[in-house]
C-alpha cells in the first residue's frame, strides 16, 4: 500500500522514494513543489491513520519536533492531512543511519566515536532540558552526514516528562529490545533521562566494537540479559581504547539509574575533555598497553621468556605477523616443537623487521621528500573539513618541514595554518570552561585556564552592560598577559586578539551603518519628510541605543537622555534631527591604525 503513494502529493510535498517504515508508518523522500528543496515526509499506515494511539504518538512526535531547534535534531518542516491521510515533513538527511555504517565498517575508530558521541550527548540533553525523554536511541534512529555530522531522529515513542496524560499503559513496555534499560523493561522505577543514558551507553559499546554488548535469538532473551547480566566492557574486545571511555562506557550501562552519570551534558565533557587531550597530543591511559611502554611488560619471570601481557592480541592462527611460521600446531609433539623454536622464530622475525626499519630509516634521510612535497602535502590536509585531517597535516608534513628545512619559503603560512590548529584547540576548551555544568572538567586546570576566566568573565559583564568597546580592552589586556613566543601560552594569546577584534570589528561596522542611517535621515528632514526621519531615528534607538560606543551619535540610554543634567548630542524623542548629531567619522586611510578609545573604567577585581 505505501508503494501506491509514490508519485502522490500531499500538500505541497511530492512524494518519490520510501526512506524507511515501522510499526506507525512510512517515511518518504519528498520535494516541496514552490522551493524544489527535499523533505522526509513521515505518513501514518491507513489503518492507523483516524484514531487509536499510535496516531496520538504520530500526533505527539509532531509536536515534539515543532518546538525543537537544535543543529543536531532533525527540523521539523510542516505537518498536515490530505485527502484523509495525515503527514509532516522533516528536513532531508543527506548521508546514512548510524546502522548502515556499522554494517559498512564493522567497529569504529574511538577517535570519531567520541566526535559523534560529543554531538549526540547535545541532542539528548537538549531534548531533555525540553521535558523529552526518547525511549528508542539506537543506531537506526541516528543519521551521520558526508561531513560528520549527527542528526538523531524518529521521536515516535519519545515521553513528554511535562505531560499528564501518557499514552503507554501501565505494565506496557515500548522501545527496542537490544537497547533498553532494566527500568524500561520493568516498568520502575519510571522511565527518566537516565533511561536514555542507558541506551546511548549500549550504543558507544556498539560502535566501539561493531556488536551489541548482549546477544539474543528473542527479544525475550535480550531483555533478561539487560535486566540480570553485568554489563561487557568495550576493552575486552578493542585493543586501542583509553581506559576513561572503556569506564564511561561501563557507568553508562549500569543497571541502577542512580549509578549511571548525572545527565547527558556531564557524559559530554567527559568526552570533549578526552577529545581535547587526543587533539594536544598528550598521553592517554588505554586498556591495551602497547608493547613499547613499560605496563605492557611488568614483570619478567626469568631471562629471555617474558610474562605474556594481560591480553593477547588477535593473530591468525599459524601465522606470524601476516607471514607463515612454517610449524603445525596440532598434535601434542607438534605442540611441544612449538613453544621450544617459537622463541628462535620471534628472534629472527624480529631481526628482520628491525633491518627493514633501519633500511627504511636510513632510505629517507638519503631521499627524503623536498620542500615543495613537504607543504603540498599539508595544503591538501589542511583544506579538509576534519580536524584529524589537519592535524595529520602538522604532525606528519608541518613539522618535517619546519624541521629538515628550516629556512623554507613557506614559514608565514606554515605559521598560519599552526596557529589555526591551536585556535581550534583553545576555542573547544574555552567552551568546556564557559560551561553552566560545574564539574571538574569545566573548572580551570592551570594558571592559564584561570586567567580566562577572570577575563572572559570581566568581558561579558562589560557587553552585557552595552559596554563591547570596554569588553574589547579586556581581551587585549588578556593578550598582554601572555607570552605569544610560548607554545603554551600562544593559543590563550591568539584567543584573546581574535575576541578583542571580533569586538571591534563589530563596533567600527555598527558605527559606520549608524553614521549611514542618521545622514538618510537627516536627507528626509531636509527634503520635507519629518515622519519618516522619526522612524528611523527611533529604530536606531530601539535597536543600538544601549551600545555606550553610540552614545554621541544616539544620545545616553534611557531615561538618562533627556535628562538635562547629562547633555548628549542626540535628539530626545518626539524631536525631528536638525541636523546628523554628530559629523561622521573621519575615514581612516586603509593600513592605518584606528583611533584609539579612551579607555573606561574597570569594575573592581580585574586583572
Amino acid at each position: 500500500m505505501s508503494q501506491g503513494f509514490i508519485g502522490e502529493k500531499l500538500g505541497s510535498f511530492r512524494l518519490e522514494e520510501i526512506l524507511g517504515s515501522g510499526a506507525m508508518g512510512v517515511v518518504f523522500r519528498a520535494t516541496h513543489e514552490s522551493t524544489g528543496r527535499r523533505a522526509a515526509v513521515k505518513i501514518v499506515h491507513g489503518e492507523l491513520a483516524q484514531k487509536g494511539k499510535v496516531f496520538d504518538r504520530f500526533e505527539r512526535e509532531a509536536e515534539i519536533l515543532q518546538q525543537f531547534r537544535h543543529p543536531n535534531i532533525v527540523r521539523w518542516l510542516a505537518w498536515g492531512r490530505f485527502k484523509g491521510t495525515s503527514y509532516f515533513a522533516m528536513e532531508y538527511v543527506e548521508g546514512v543511519t548510524l546502522e548502515k555504517m556499522l554494517q559498512d565498517r564493522g567497529e569504529i575508530p574511538w577517535r570519531e566515536v567520541v566526535e559523534l558521541g560529543i554531538q549526540l550527548c547535545e541532542a539528548i540533553q537538549y531534548a531533555h532540558d525540553h521535558g523529552v525523554v526518547h525511549r528508542d536511541l539506537k543506531p537506526s534512529n541516528i543519521m551521520v552526514t558526508l561531513d560528520r555530522k549527527l542528526k538523531l531522529t524518529d521521536f515516535g515513542i519519545a515521553k513528554d516528562l511535562d505531560r499528564t496524560t501518557q499514552l503507554t499503559a501501565p505494565g506496557r513496555t515500548l522501545g527496542t529490545a537490544a537497547y533498553m534499560a532494566p527500568e524500561q523493561i520493568r516498568g520502575t522505577p519510571s522511565v527518566s533521562h537516565k533511561t536514555d543514558l542507558y541506551a546511548l551507553g549500549v550504543l558507544f559499546y556498539q560502535m566501539l566494537t561493531g556488536k551489541p554488548p548482549f546477544d539474543g535469538s528473542s527479544a525475550v532473551v535480550l531483555m533478561h540479559c539487560h535486566l540480570n547480566e553485568p554489563p561487557p566492557r568495550p576493552g575486552d574486545k578493542v585493543e586501542e581504547l583509553p581506559r576513561e571511555l572503556d569506564e564511561l562506557v561501563l557507568n553508562l550501562m549500569a543497571k541502577a539509574p542512580g549509578d549511571r552519570p548525572w545527565d547527558a551534558a556531564a557524559v559530554g565533557e567527559a568526552l570533549k575533555v578526552l577529545q581535547a587531550k587526543s587533539e594536544r597530543g598528550e598521553s592517554i591511559s588505554m586498556v591495551w598497553p602497547s608493547p613499547e611502554s613499560g605496563a605492557a611488560h611488568p614483570q619478567r619471570a626469568a631471562v629471555g621468556f617474558p610474562e605474556p601481557p594481560p591480553r593477547k592480541k588477535k593473530r591468525k592462527s599459524g601465522t606470524l605477523g601476516g607471514f607463515s611460521s612454517g610449524f603445525a600446531t596440532r598434535g601434542d609433539g607438534d605442540g611441544v616443537a612449538s613453544r621450544l623454536l617459537s622463541p628462535l622464530v620471534l628472534e629472527v622475525a624480529g631481526l628482520v623487521a628491525a633491518l627493514l626499519l633501519i633500511g627504511g630509516f636510513i632510505a629517507y634521510w638519503v631521499w627524503p621528500p623536498s620542500a615543495q612535497y613537504l607543504f603540498h602535502q599539508a595544503e591538501v590536509l589542511m583544506a579538509s573539513q576534519h580536524r584529524a585531517d589537519r592535524l595529520t597535516a602538522r604532525d606528519e608534513y608541518l613539522d618535517a618541514l619546519d624541521h629538515r628545512f628550516p629556512d623554507h619559503p613557506y614559514k608565514e603560512q606554515a605559521r598560519k595554518w599552526r596557529d589555526q590548529l591551536l585556535l581550534e584547540e583553545v576555542e573547544g576548551r574555552a567552551k568546556t570552561l564557559s560551561s553552566p555544568v560545574k564539574i571538574p572538567p569545566t573548572m580551570p586546570q592551570d594558571d592559564y585556564e584561570g586567567k580566562y576566566v577572570v577575563y572572559d568573565s570581566l568581558a561579558a559583564k562589560a557587553a552585557a552592560e552595552g559596554d563591547e568597546a570596554q569588553a574589547a580592552i579586556y581581551w587585549r589586556e588578556m593578550s598582554k598577559a601572555f607570552n605569544p613566543e610560548d607554545s603554551d601560552q600562544r593559543k590563550w594569546f591568539l584567543l584573546a586578539v581574535k575576541r578583542a577584534e571580533e569586538f571591534e570589528t563589530r563596533i567600527r561596522d555598527r558605527r559606520a551603518f549608524v553614521v549611514e542611517q542618521l545622514e538618510r535621515a537627516q536627507a528626509a528632514l531636509d527634503a520635507g519628510r519629518p515622519t519618516e526621519a522619526l522612524t528611523i531615528q527611533a529604530t536606531l534607538k530601539e535597536k543600538y541605543g544601549q551600545f555606550r560606543d553610540l552614545a554621541d551619535l544616539l544620545g545616553p540610554p534611557a531615561p538618562s537622555q533627556t535628562d538635562p543634567s547629562h547633555p548628549g548630542t542626540g535628539v530626545a524623542p518626539g524631536q525631528p534631527p536638525t541636523r546628523s548629531p554628530s559629523p561622521a567619522p573621519a575615514q581612516t586611510p586603509p593600513g592605518a591604525p584606528e583611533p584609539q578609545a579612551p579607555p573606561a573604567s574597570k569594575p573592581s577585581g580585574s586583572s
